[in-house]
């Protein structure tokens, strides 16, 4: 009786040019807008920042009132969702050169091929490699999960952004917005764990993972580098 192949692991040193880019431009749309947010809640509040600028014009030999306060939290926040804007519709950029880079890479390199390969793996592995297996397949469920979360964000942001223009999308404006700020949390929850996973990895068992996905295979690599 002929044995069944079991797929190989998947290499986790052929991050391409491509999704190096899209890696890190994600990495820092989603830690810029994750900011705002938290200018937004905490440093704007309007609640706290009034009293704040109050105070501070008081010092100076000003006045300020409740009303001119709220004025100015106001201005500074228009700013600040101004730059969520623009950081959003740029993450949708990103997320559309995912998209194509997906379609135009060798099918083997897609990441829907290395999801089914790490399955067929777990499903025909040894008992020996069984634990490698499932941990190589949660790890691309994670990123599944991750590219999920992204593309909610970004339809959701989008519709947020169009609805005072589209009356179907305002239609929808209330459910668009809880949605994204349910998925907000999510990719907040998501950033931890990958994180935490990555430093794990590279002082265990992937020893060099970070400037692999940085610089690309060290193989690669010109002397110069």
């Amino acid at each position: 009786m002929q044995a069944i192949a079991v797929p190989p692991a998947t290499a986790t040193h052929d991050y391409s040019k491509g999704m190096r880019i899209w890696h890190w431009a994600n990495a820092t749309l989603v830690s810029g807008q994750l900011l705002t947010i938290l200018f937004q809640k905490v440093i704007v509040n309007a609640r706290s920042a009034v009293p704040e600028f109050q105070e501070a014009i008081t010092k100076g030999g000003g006045s300020l009132t409740q009303q001119q306060g709220r004025a100015v939290a106001h201005v500074i926040s228009e700013r600040i969702w101004t730059w969520h804007v623009w950081m959003g519709v740029t993450l949708a950029a990103f997320w559309l050169f995912w998209t194509v880079m997906q379609a135009l890479d060798p099918a083997g390199r897609r990441f829907g091929a290395r999801l089914m390969a790490a399955a067929r793996r777990y499903k025909l592995a040894a008992p020996a490699e069984h634990a490698d297996a499932r941990h190589a397949l949660l790890a691309k469920l994670t990123y599944a999960a991750f590219y999920l979360f992204i593309t909610i964000m970004v339809v959701t942001g989008l519709i947020l952004i169009f609805a005072d223009d589209v009356p179907f999308l305002n239609s929808i404006k209330h459910t668009a917005e809880e949605t994204h700020n349910v998925t907000m949390y999510l990719i907040i929850g998501y950033i931890v764990l990958h994180v935490v996973g990555v430093v794990w990895a590279e002082i265990t068992e992937d020893h060099g993972l970070v400037s692999r996905m940085v610089s690309g295979p060290a193989d690669k690599q010109s002397p110069q580098d």
